[in-house]
């Protein structure tokens, strides 16, 4: 199940490392940040509800789970408008690298709050990780102190969702009715925002609408794959390989977008590669219990 968990985290993060992608395009096409997030979640939604009905799932929670799930899908909602709001500031790819600082949190989190003790091995992927994220930044462009700040917090609040997630026990709801419900409340709370700034007075062509399905549908893999993902490795683990994420949109932006790349990033990659590769390594305890099935 810890394989799968890692897997399943990894393939979400892949998802959603297509985003930047997508959501670069559609921008151009002149949809803003709040419409866009209103469409990803109305096709996650509506991808939840049909699966909830083709398969006959009871479309239920337990009552003393649902003001988490309300709290969690606003963390999930604010984290979006953060980070977007931060690139207004400072530039795009400073501001994700900023935000992708989040696994940080979850672990602090996790250990000052909840008590949680990690392995050495487990800090040490920790600090390679988040060295790799530095990394990413062009400190040459890293000049205003609000953008920073507002990235810092987008990835604040992702890591309050994730452990929200792991601990309060909604990683354990099916995952297509933990969304279904969690869509409906974001997708209300974004329409609302969406009338009043007037987001939704816009035109697209065909490549704008294909970008648009194909982002719900990078929505529907990324969501679905990280709460069943979280629910086998809990939200720290799980934390770390979501930094496949800016890897996978790295590559896509050198491969497709023709960025630039610098020497910083690919030591970046490295150090978060091998951060992951000391997560993946069985420790000592788990070789001796395996070493004794096989005698026996």
């Amino acid at each position: 199940m810890r394989q799968k968990g890692f897997l399943l985290c990894g393939l979400s993060a892949m998802s959603f490392g297509f985003v930047p992608l997508f959501t670069k395009v559609v921008m151009q096409e002149g949809m803003d940040v709040v419409a866009i997030g209103f469409f990803r979640f109305l096709g996650l939604g509506l991808f939840s509800l049909l699966m909830i009905l083709a398969q006959k799932r009871p479309l239920s929670v337990d009552a003393k789970q649902f003001p988490a799930i309300v709290v969690d899908s606003f963390f999930q909602v604010v984290t979006m408008l953060l980070l977007s709001a931060s690139y207004l500031f400072i530039p795009t790819g400073n501001a994700t690298s900023l935000h992708f600082m989040y696994p940080v949190f979850v672990f602090l989190i996790l250990y000052l709050y909840y008590k949680n003790r990690f392995s050495k091995m487990q800090w040490i992927a920790l600090i390679c990780c988040a060295i790799g994220i530095v990394c990413f930044i062009d400190f040459d462009n890293m000049n205003n102190w609000i953008g920073m700040g507002i990235a810092i917090a987008s990835g604040l609040t992702y890591a309050i969702y994730m452990v929200i997630l792991d601990k309060q026990g909604l990683a354990k709801i099916d995952p297509f009715v933990l969304s279904f419900i969690g869509c409906v409340l974001e997708t209300i709370f974004l329409a609302v925002l969406g009338l009043a700034m007037g987001s939704f007075q816009m035109t697209l062509n065909a490549m704008g609408i294909f970008s648009l399905v194909i982002l719900a549908g990078l929505s529907v893999c990324g969501t679905l794959l990280l709460q069943v993902g979280t629910r086998y490795i809990g939200s720290g683990m799980a934390s770390l390989f979501c930094l496949f994420e800016p890897l996978t949109s790295l590559i896509c932006g050198w491969l497709i977008l023709k960025d630039p790349l610098r020497w910083g990033s690919v030591l970046g990659c490295v150090l978060i590669f091998g951060g992951i590769l000391l997560i993946l390594k069985p420790s000592k305890r788990t070789k001796e219990k395996k070493i004794k099935w096989v005698k026996q």
